[in-house]
């Protein structure tokens, strides 16, 4: 079975006839969802980084998303160090 990604106007089209929201509302919000996503991305990677304070990440994303950034840094320094033999 392939799976086929649906193009921008089918999906645009499905949304309007689904939520009874007209394109406009739909792209607006689909801006806002995407620019927001992105924004995230850019501050957890500015947090990795070490380009972006903890104190302003944490504002920004959360203890819990925080934790999990810095227990994946710390694994992921344990196992270079492990592969280096250290």
């Amino acid at each position: 079975m392939t799976n086929t990604v649906p193009s921008i106007a089918h999906e645009l089209a499905f949304l309007t006839h689904h939520t009874d929201e007209d394109e406009a509302t739909i792209l607006t919000r689909a801006l806002h969802l995407g620019l927001n996503q992105l924004y995230l991305q850019a501050v957890e990677q500015a947090f990795i980084d070490e380009k972006l304070a903890y104190v302003e990440a944490l504002a920004i994303l959360g203890q819990e998303r925080i934790e999990e950034i810095e227990y994946a840094k710390e694994a992921l320094a344990k196992d270079i160090a492990r592969g280096l033999g250290q």
